[in-house]
């Protein structure tokens, strides 16, 4: 939700110095297909596989999989729109951290900042099956979800580095395609 809320920022800046929504829907992107169906679905992902109770190790390769195809596409629309690259270099982060660990490691003293318990965070870790609580092992640390943001509940959440950069390279495409006529 907090990337969703970035992003309406970028609208939001974008419409209050003098972009138009006419010229966000006439942006073309390559492949903007993928991205509106592969940017909702990873992010929603650890709540789909749960509910279906895919297995693990499956469902790990299909949301990386997600995220290597919208890496791609993010690249290939780089060229016209240069912060489209630092949303695929977010991308590309969490896909390394997940990769290396077999699931997106969770810093709990974050989220006990953000108002769980540790047992409620152990808990929900434990349902998606793709989030494990970082540790000793854990490689790649600092690109893990250690990023607490507070807030009312709907707000709240712990995000990593790449979430960050992905959040930052969308808002920046939807306010510069908002002010420019494509």
């Amino acid at each position: 939700m907090i990337i969703v809320e970035i992003i309406l920022v970028g609208l939001l800046l974008g419409l209050l110095s003098g972009g138009s929504l006419r010229n966000l829907a006439q942006e073309k992107l390559t492949g903007e297909w993928v991205l509106l169906l592969l940017l909702p679905t990873q992010a929603a992902w650890p709540a789909v596989s749960a509910h279906f109770g895919l297995e693990r190790e499956l469902s790990i390769i299909i949301w990386l999989a997600m995220m290597a195809s919208l890496a791609v596409t993010l690249m290939l629309n780089a060229r016209r729109r240069w912060m489209l690259a630092f949303a695929a270099l977010g991308i590309v982060s969490n896909i390394l951290v997940i990769g290396l660990n077999q699931a997106m490691p969770v810093d709990i003293m974050a989220a006990s900042e953000i108002g769980s318990t540790r047992r409620e965070a152990r808990s929900a870790m434990a349902s998606d099956g793709l989030h494990e609580e970082m540790g000793e092992t854990t490689r790649l640390p600092f690109l893990a979800d250690v990023i607490a943001v507070p807030g009312p509940t709907w707000h709240r959440g712990v995000l990593s580095a790449g979430d960050v950069l992905l959040a930052v390279g969308l808002a920046g495409w939807v306010l510069v395609a908002c002010r420019s006529p494509a």
